[in-house]
């Protein structure tokens, strides 16, 4: 468990750098939200993905479903037709696909004052989708990559390594 105090996260968030939040983490869960739905790509199939993702790197935490700190993908592509990023309608248009791929490490930390732990968020990475709709799976499965490879190059900083 982290403990923090409220004086610590006003200076982490001013000036720290982002893999500080990583140290100590050991095993990570990975929970995966996809919303709205897409037809092509489903949350198991990302939470594995992740994962493999996860274990492929080396040195990196070791996955485990009951650990209480959890590597939150979410992936928020939804379908836009081009007349409504453009705003008139044009013959033969197509759909895009847009919208963020986030990778979220939250822990468990101690607040002064407060009897229980809350979850925090230690830790993101996030890029935007923005191809065309039929090729926006293969985008999405592009970015979690970048993600993942983004989280393990932070553990990898925050082990000294």
């Amino acid at each position: 468990m982290v403990v923090l105090s409220l004086v610590p996260i006003a200076s982490h968030a001013i000036g720290g750098e982002r893999w500080e939040g990583l140290q100590g983490v050991q095993h990570v869960a990975v929970d995966v939200t996809v919303s709205p739905n897409h037809p092509d790509l489903g949350v198991e199939e990302m939470r594995r993905r992740v994962e493999d993702g996860v274990r492929r790197g080396q040195p990196a935490p070791v996955v485990e479903t009951r650990s209480a700190e959890r590597l939150h993908l979410t992936v928020g592509v939804r379908a836009y037709s081009s007349s409504e990023l453009r705003g008139f309608y044009l013959p033969l248009s197509q759909a895009y696909g847009i919208g963020p791929v986030r990778l979220v490490l939250e822990r468990p930390a101690q607040l002064s004052g407060l009897v229980a732990p809350i979850t925090v968020q230690v830790w993101q990475a996030e890029r935007q989708a923005k191809s065309v709709w039929r090729n926006s799976a293969a985008e999405i499965l592009e970015l979690t990559d970048e993600v993942v490879g983004a989280f393990l190059m932070d553990y990898r900083r925050a082990l000294g390594k």
